[in-house]
């Protein structure tokens, strides 16, 4: 199996992403550093670091970054969006969905998310796969979500619900007024013969009303759906997830093989960080070091994750070179972080992220509850 050394000595094209907290729920996921959001408080440091990593002036290109946006609605369990660009506006990726206990976790792809998300970052419901909408049995149905008469200080999408209920209550103080036939003008013969001539001479009349027709949301489901499993929750080996794409299998697992420059990461917490392993189909085959990530100290950021562009280039069979065209043009390669395997990948490191901090702050708080129990007694 490939180490981390190995894959750095080979020069594969390397991306490296550093994920930060933006608020209590949300997530930012951009190459570029932020030295405010880094260990320490030192602003000599701050300074220094930003020296070492300039930005860019395309900073707020989408497809520069990533943002996990996590709605709030109460009552449900709704599900966090993948989005291109550094805010909870950008376009949406995929939707990603906890299961009980983080035993598994569905990923919903589809370009048509744009259309059927709306700003409160949850799925309408009028888009919602099933009339019951129910998913069960079918990752890629969708599961909508009404928008209520009330609202509860801190839900996502205030702006939007003021405006649907808004328009609730004009389309219910509209009161349609139907004609009265006693006082409808009498026509007479001739009248009703030319009207009879003209609608002969013009069948399909115009329509009664100017007014564009609107769209009516129809149901939508997902193109494409990923499920990412814990393989053994109860072993030795717990810190270890699955999930296949395109005929791959893919494994995040636990690992201490750090870069040489972090060894201080490798003692000070082991178990933290995680490392992608794919494995192609075949008797034999060899396991390939995809990607890896290494926490952080800071209390604002998670930590950075690797991507080996190329290796995720190998795996779909293209080359990560430019090419000479027929007519002597040279051809740059496809842009690997815009394809559906480079997205599941990102979404399922934003999973096993998400999982693990969540394990390690409900363990700290367990920790906390039973030493408060034992200094009572």
């Amino acid at each position: 199996m490939s180490t981390l050394n190995e894959a750095l000595s080979k020069q594969h094209r390397l991306s490296i992403w550093h994920i930060y907290h933006k608020g209590d729920e949300h997530i930012t996921i951009t190459p570029f550093i932020n030295p405010k959001k880094e260990f320490g408080l030192n602003k000599k440091s701050h300074k220094k670091l930003a020296a070492e990593y300039p930005q860019p002036p395309d900073r707020n290109n989408e497809s520069n970054s990533y943002f996990v946006h996590h709605p709030t609605l109460l009552f449900h369990n709704v599900p966090c969006t993948l989005r291109r660009g550094n805010k909870k506006t950008g376009t949406p990726v995929c939707l990603i969905k906890c299961g009980a206990f983080w035993l598994n976790w569905k990923i919903q792809f589809g370009d048509n998310l744009k259309d059927v998300i709306d700003p409160r970052g949850v799925v309408k419901w009028e888009c919602r796969s099933n009339p019951n909408n129910t998913t069960l049995n079918d990752d890629r149905a969708l599961k909508g979500y009404k928008v209520r008469t009330w609202r509860v200080w801190g839900e996502s999408g205030k702006s939007y619900h003021r405006q649907v209920n808004a328009r609730r209550k004009e389309k219910k103080n509209t009161k349609v007024t139907d004609v009265d036939p006693f006082e409808m003008e009498k026509v007479t013969e001739d009248e009703k013969q030319d009207l009879g001539d003209s609608q002969t001479q013009d069948p399909s009349p115009p329509s009664y009303s100017a007014s564009p027709q609107v769209a009516i949301p129809q149901p939508a489901v997902a193109e494409e759906a990923v499920r990412l499993n814990w393989s053994f929750p109860l072993s030795l080996n717990t810190r270890r997830y699955s999930f296949e794409y395109g005929g791959i299998k893919f494994y995040w697992k636990g690992t201490r093989d750090v870069h040489p420059d972090k060894q201080w990461a490798k003692w000070l917490m082991p178990f933290s960080h995680l490392k992608l392993i794919a494995r192609l189909p075949g008797i034999g085959s060899e396991n390939i070091l995809v990607g890896q990530y290494t926490p952080s100290f800071a209390c604002r950021k998670f930590g950075e994750l690797w991507i080996f562009d190329s290796v995720v280039a190998r795996l779909l069979g293209e080359d990560d070179s430019a090419t000479l065209t027929e007519q002597g043009a040279v051809s740059a390669p496809r842009d690997i972080r815009k394809t559906r395997l480079y997205e599941a990948i990102m979404a399922t490191a934003m999973c096993m992220i998400i999982g693990e901090a969540q394990k390690r702050e409900i363990l700290i708080a367990l920790l906390a509850i039973a030493a408060e129990g034992g200094s009572a007694n």
